[in-house]
């Protein structure tokens, strides 16, 4: 089951097509590489590229996990879709985990 609670959400124009719970970047379209930064997660599926989109950027929601995730750990994007461990020097960690993962599970993450 998915669900999210949103603090803050901004309309984005899509700039590729993307499913509701999919980490959005700055050029609101899909993150597809590893440590990108994060302009936050969509609440609902963009299924044509100039459709407008509520991402949430402030709040918490459920994204897969890529990787064992610990509890409090700092997360950032995997370029297989969900999130990963931040490890020692990530360019873009995003997030924080609410709750520990294992590889493939879901991750409840705070965005701040």
């Amino acid at each position: 089951m998915q669900y999210f609670q949103d603090v803050l959400t901004l309309t984005v124009t899509a700039t590729t097509v993307f499913d509701a719970f999919d980490l959005i970047g700055f050029d609101d379209g899909k993150i597809t590489t590893n440590d990108a930064p994060v302009k936050g997660f969509a609440k609902h599926p963009a299924t044509e590229v100039g459709m407008d989109v509520g991402v949430v950027v402030l709040g918490t929601g459920r994204v897969k996990a890529v990787g064992a995730i610990a509890k409090g750990a700092l997360v950032k994007t995997a370029a297989a879709g969900g999130v990963q461990t931040a490890g020692a020097e990530p360019a873009n960690p995003f997030a924080r985990a609410l709750t520990a993962a294992a590889d493939g599970e879901f991750v409840t993450i705070l965005i701040r």
